[in-house]
């Protein structure tokens, strides 16, 4: 049982995951990777890139809610998206990750999400 709401959660996120980074991945079909780095995302529209935090938020919701359902404890992930994110409208999410990339022209090859756990999550965790 816990085997297959694993399974089905990993799916989910998979796919709200890759629709998400396929729509800001259009504008740089040249880049092979397939990771969203600084060079993708300073690229995208702004509304890709809310399209992107959208999917990424989706995911983090509905694991909160399945391990709540099931008196389980909220990934690490989980609690560093709440707390990085919890009062932010997607603008100011944007601009934030907006910021880190014009400030750090030189590490344009780093992943948005390693920029968000990182920079965002790191500083709001209790642990």
């Amino acid at each position: 049982m816990i085997k297959n709401r694993c399974l089905a959660m990993f799916a989910l996120v998979s796919l709200l995951l890759f629709g998400a980074g396929s729509a800001l991945a259009q504008g740089a079909m040249e880049n092979s990777d397939p990771d969203i780095d600084g060079k993708v995302w300073t690229h995208s529209t702004d509304s890709d890139k809310r399209a992107f935090l959208l999917g990424v938020s989706n995911a983090v919701v509905l694991e909160y809610h399945l391990r709540t359902k099931h008196s389980e404890e909220p990934s690490r992930f989980v609690k560093g998206w709440v707390g990085a994110f919890k009062e932010s409208r997607w603008s100011e999410m944007v601009s934030r990750i907006d910021l880190y990339y014009a400030q750090n022209p030189t590490k344009m090859s780093r992943n948005v999400l390693d920029v968000v756990w990182h920079e965002m999550h790191a500083p709001n965790r209790k642990n």
